[in-house]
């Protein structure tokens, strides 16, 4: 339930890894947009499934895979790196809310042209652009910083620059993939490249909790910005052409659709950007399933973007302060994320075809008693109990969801649908991180806590009323 799931979480990643939480691009996060074999794909008995190491041999594979972990720890990393530094170095919590309001709202709302962007233009240049945007802003950050010169309106520009990009590494990695590997090995590559998120789910806050407290906040920063220029370079390690015949096939289909595509162009048959982002937009509202979905979820976002702020404030006002403080941020949040990984993986064994509605609700529901008021008790111990019992109901609501929005959805809409999402679903998380921070700022953590738990059990009712039984 860290905040790369967030980003994972309305429409780039948690189609085959739902557990991740957040969630991003993420962002935040968010969920992956599955590498399924086009309808054409030689039979498996013709073309049998390869082991792990024959897809980690292929070429290209390796340099991808680390270009994708590298930019996704450095994402994972980043939300907890800037709330903690802004509390640090402004102390103040509406501070640190608008924040993370920066860091994520402006790539929510740009995300449903980033699919067109990366068919139009390629995936390969819209990654490597985004992770050298990034690195250079994250590290113009740092150097604000350094020379005391980072003021808060400075630093939300920097962050809502950052953030337009993000969506092209989220997307662009997901379609890079099939095009290194055979058909046959789609599902081992999609195991491996996912295996990168549940990793950073634990680690991604624990390790920027960590160096925050021993190396300072402007170190961590620069580590972060470093990472991306890693993963930047990772890429330019890939070689040109392929050594399958499914990515030499790729490549003719996309060499073939780069110039059928300047003819379309000609004949003006080709939608434009945004007329196609508007058509995946429209559809959304007009199906029952999936404008309940939206509202039910956009509130379950608005509840965890608070959280995000609500939690270090809490640390630090109810045990430790300082380095110790940071560190225990990392913590709580990595065991939140390892809970959210444990219940996606439970209720994927029970949750099923027609009582989706019915975990979805049940689930969101024992999510605002963790919240409040278990969470609200006052000590450490409870908060970090709170946030496990939190994810783990996470989990559920993310799988249950999934599988609405895959089964309610016709099959030629959704992969718009998937872009469109992240904004319509994931709307809600900025706008409570900056209603977090403000709350928890001007009163105590625990009736910040208790609002969250309200928009919760509001989230709850919403799924129950506006989400229909059947499709």
């Amino acid at each position: 339930m860290c905040i790369t799931g967030i980003f994972m979480t309305g429409g780039t990643s948690r189609d085959v890894f739902p557990c991740a939480a957040r969630h991003g691009y993420g962002r935040l996060t968010g969920e992956c947009v599955s590498m399924t074999p086009p309808q054409g794909s030689v039979d498996s008995a013709v073309n049998p499934a390869v082991t792990y190491r024959q897809v980690l041999a292929s070429r290209n594979v390796p340099q991808l895979l680390l270009a994708a972990s590298l930019s996704r720890l450095a994402h994972g990393m980043l939300l907890f790196v800037i709330v903690l530094y802004a509390l640090a170095e402004f102390d103040s919590a509406s501070v640190a809310g608008m924040c993370g309001f920066f860091l994520t709202l402006p790539g929510f709302l740009i995300s449903p042209v980033a699919g067109a962007v990366l068919d139009r233009f390629g995936a390969l240049r819209a990654v490597a652009l985004d992770t050298a945007a990034s690195g250079l802003i994250i590290g113009a950050i740092a150097v604000f910083s350094l020379a005391d010169r980072l003021a808060p309106v400075v630093l939300y520009v920097l962050l809502a620059l950052f953030s337009l990009t993000s969506p092209l590494t989220d997307g662009g990695i997901r379609t890079l993939f099939p095009q290194f590997v055979p058909d046959s090995a789609y599902d081992r590559a999609n195991a491996l490249d996912l295996s990168t998120y549940s990793v950073i789910e634990v680690g991604g806050p624990l390790v920027a909790g960590t160096l925050f407290a021993a190396l300072g906040a402007n170190p961590t920063l620069i580590t972060v910005a470093a990472m991306y220029g890693l993963a930047g370079l990772s890429l330019a390690l890939l070689r040109t052409g392929t050594s399958t015949g499914a990515a030499t096939a790729a490549e003719a289909t996309a060499a073939g659709a780069a110039s059928g595509g300047a003819t379309a162009d000609a004949a003006g048959s080709r939608p434009h950007l945004l007329r196609s982002a508007w058509e995946g937009v429209v559809y959304l509202l007009r199906n029952a399933t999936l404008r309940g979905l939206a509202v039910s979820y956009s509130l379950f976002q608005v509840s965890y973007g608070m959280l995000v702020l609500i939690v270090p404030v809490a640390i630090a006002r109810w045990g430790t302060e300082g380095d110790a403080s940071s560190r225990w941020v990392g913590v709580v949040w990595a065991v939140a994320g390892l809970c959210g990984g444990m219940g996606a993986l439970v209720a994927g064994k029970f949750v099923r075809a027609g009582v989706e509605r019915r975990y979805l609700v049940g689930a969101t529901a024992l999510a605002a008693v963790a919240i409040y008021p278990l969470s609200a008790l006052g000590s450490l111990v409870a908060l970090t109990v709170g946030l496990a019992a939190f994810g783990l109901m996470e989990g559920t609501v993310n799988v249950s969801l999934l599988s609405l929005r895959q089964r309610r959805t016709d099959p030629g809409w959704l992969g718009r649908i998937m872009t469109v999402s992240i904004s319509v679903n994931l709307i809600g998380f900025p706008i409570g991180t900056a209603a977090g921070g403000f709350l928890v700022g001007a009163t105590s953590p625990q009736n910040a806590l208790a609002v969250a738990a309200v928009l919760t059990v509001a989230s709850a009712l919403c799924a129950r009323l506006f989400v229909p039984k059947e499709a």
